[in-house]
């Protein structure tokens, strides 16, 4: 080891960016929020997946347990298919169209 000063400030700088990125309740909050926009937006659409619903539940426990890594990660996931709900709705809006006979 050439170097020990320098790997033990990269090691410090790696453990310092982790802590930062650590999610709190403010951005389990927020990434919740995000969520539930993008449910009720495809639920007015009428193409809420069920997937949804069971996503912001298990992220509602994680942060009920202190664990809001795992909880931000669970509403992420859940916003991402609200948003995929979103975009089949409008496709299907369209595609009907196509699909009747003239």
């Amino acid at each position: 080891m050439k170097h020990p000063i320098q790997i033990v400030g990269i090691a410090l700088l790696v453990g310092l960016s982790a802590t930062a990125m650590a999610a709190d309740k403010k951005a389990y909050e927020s990434a919740c929020a995000a969520a539930e926009d993008a449910r009720k937006t495809a639920a007015e659409m009428r193409y809420e997946w069920n997937t949804i619903a069971p996503l912001m539940k298990k992220a509602d426990e994680a942060a009920a347990a202190g664990e809001y890594d795992k909880a931000v990660k669970l509403c992420e996931e859940a916003r991402l298919h609200g948003e995929a709900a979103i975009a089949q709705g409008k496709k299907q809006a369209d595609m009907w169209k196509a699909a009747v006979p003239r």
